[in-house]
């Protein structure tokens, strides 16, 4: 045996208790102690690998650590044991052969070698998958930060043009573009903050009646435009047999198709996308049948299927260079089509396009009463709200002026609070007809004042106007007593439609 290659601390025990002749007369022995040497070795490099894996601080990796820590704990045992064994020989020299405790002893350490081999590669594996996670973390970070910028960079120059240029003429003109830019913002965040309430398990699906074929016509007419950027046509086939009017989440439906025909519109140029309706059986109740959307544009390759339904990942980085994106829209769709007890399929080739597809079993309904079409903001109607009285309770004084303008324009009678004390001095039961709470002041924030109306009035509906979009604070401003909540910046049509809602109600 070669004692250059022993651990120095082994090498210490054998020279203090086991002369040259017994380890050089016994090749049992020798071979005990090689194998005693592999497991001080052994032990050196799992120590390393913990102080490495201490490092990493994702959640997912922290029952390896804790694995080997007992696995350290349990090294300390056997190099009890080792000590124990060496005293052994040395005092009664033994054979190796006819010490069964011995024996015992090398069956633990072998064992505690294949433990250690099958732990490595275990913590060798979380190591890489840790680097891949964080290096697509990464990635997606840059993305976010390009698509948040790129919508910035035209709202900001083109604010500063028009301030320049000082002319109709220019205002006319770049009006179209920044709300382009605008719309495309505020998709972005709302795509953000879905994927948060998703990953939060936050998402609470409603069972509304309306019309499904109405609602995929809405979407492809509000997507014309973007597929007309791209020379592309969307077209629409529904099965004759086909029953539209059913019961489930039109907002979450129309989140899923809107993101699907998207997807096919970017990632096609020249082509045509076709949504495709068809029947697959129906019941005295359920109607179960199955959504395409259909492309001829770049297709997707077969070893990237799964990647593209995974958080923070899209199949390649030249996609998200040449075409954009956060690489969300799918991981979103795929989360709700499970909610809805359903996922989303594909069937794709280099070159010749893509079909996304899913499959929905919901109920249904033969009359076309009480239908929810209006679920679409971009298509839905404003309507005059003459009479309706608001308290408006907001510390900002540029987003009082928005929101006083906004309610001008369907006759609202507006009274504002610059905070939430001054809102609750205001306050008189009947004054009223709903509230408009920002949740973030100084003075009194919208949770104290909130609590302090609803001491005097349970019934005032109260809508949350705010940009707080946790969702832990928002989960807690429904249980003071909140209605609903609008996210800043909002749509005017959203707010529209929840103020007509909560008027009609309280009326």
């Amino acid at each position: 045996m070669d004692k250059n290659k022993l651990h120095r601390q082994l090498q210490r025990q054998i020279n203090k208790y086991l002369s040259a002749d017994l380890v050089a007369d016994h090749p049992e022995i020798k071979k005990f102690i090689e194998v005693v040497n592999l497991s001080y070795l052994n032990y050196e490099r799992d120590a390393e690998l913990f102080e490495q894996s201490s490092q990493l601080n994702d959640r997912e990796y922290s029952e390896v650590n804790t694995k080997l820590k007992a696995e350290l704990l349990k090294k300390e045992e056997v190099h009890k044991k080792l000590v124990y064994a060496i005293n052994e020989l040395n005092d009664k020299k033994v054979n190796v052969d006819e010490e069964g405790s011995l024996i015992e002893l090398l069956n633990i350490l072998n064992q505690e070698i294949n433990f250690k081999k099958e732990f490595q590669r275990q913590l060798y594996l979380a190591k890489s998958n840790a680097e891949k996670a964080n290096e697509a973390k990464s990635d997606f970070l840059s993305v976010m930060s390009h698509e948040i910028r790129t919508p910035l960079n035209a709202i900001i120059g083109l604010i500063y043009i028009m301030e320049k240029e000082n002319s109709l003429s220019s205002f006319q003109e770049n009006i179209e573009v920044l709300k382009h830019s605008a719309q495309n913002l505020y998709l972005l965040i709302n795509n953000i903050l879905d994927f948060s309430k998703i990953e939060a398990g936050k998402v609470e699906l409603e069972n509304i009646p309306f019309d499904l074929k109405e609602l995929i016509t809405q979407i492809v007419k509000s997507l014309q435009v973007k597929a007309e950027e791209n020379a592309n046509k969307v077209q629409i086939e529904i099965d004759a047999e086909f029953i539209p009017n059913i019961i489930s989440d039109p907002l979450r439906i129309g989140q899923i198709l809107t993101n699907l025909i998207s997807n096919a519109i970017k990632f096609t140029e020249n082509g045509v996308i076709k949504v495709k309706v068809n029947q697959l059986e129906s019941d005295q109740n359920n109607s179960k049948f199955k959504v395409e959307v259909i492309d001829n544009g770049i297709g997707i390759e077969l070893d990237k299927f799964k990647q593209i339904f995974e958080k923070f990942e899209q199949a390649q980085n030249t996609t998200t260079r040449k075409f954009g994106g956060t690489g969300l829209g799918l991981v979103i769709s795929k989360k709700l089509l499970q909610l809805l007890d359903s996922d989303i399929e594909l069937e794709s080739e280099i070159g010749k396009g893509s079909n996304f597809s899913f499959t929905l079993n919901v109920p249904y309904f033969s009359e076309r009463t009480d239908l929810n079409s209006d679920i679409l903001y971009h298509d839905y109607i404003e309507e005059n709200l003459d009479g309706l009285r608001v308290l408006l309770v907001e510390d900002n004084l540029i987003n009082v002026k928005v929101a006083e303008k906004i309610l001008s324009q369907w006759n609202v009678k507006v009274e504002v609070a610059l905070n939430g004390l001054i809102a609750t001095e205001m306050y008189e039961p009947g004054k009223y007809d709903i509230i408009l709470m920002d949740l973030a002041m100084p003075v009194m924030d919208g949770y104290e004042a909130t609590i302090n109306i609803r001491f005097r009035d349970i019934s005032v509906p109260i809508i949350a106007l705010t940009a707080s979009a946790s969702y832990g604070y928002l989960e807690k401003a429904m249980l003071l007593g909140i209605n609903e909540y609008i996210l800043k910046p909002f749509n005017p049509k959203e707010l529209n439609l929840k103020l007509r809602k909560h008027f009609k109600t309280h009326s």
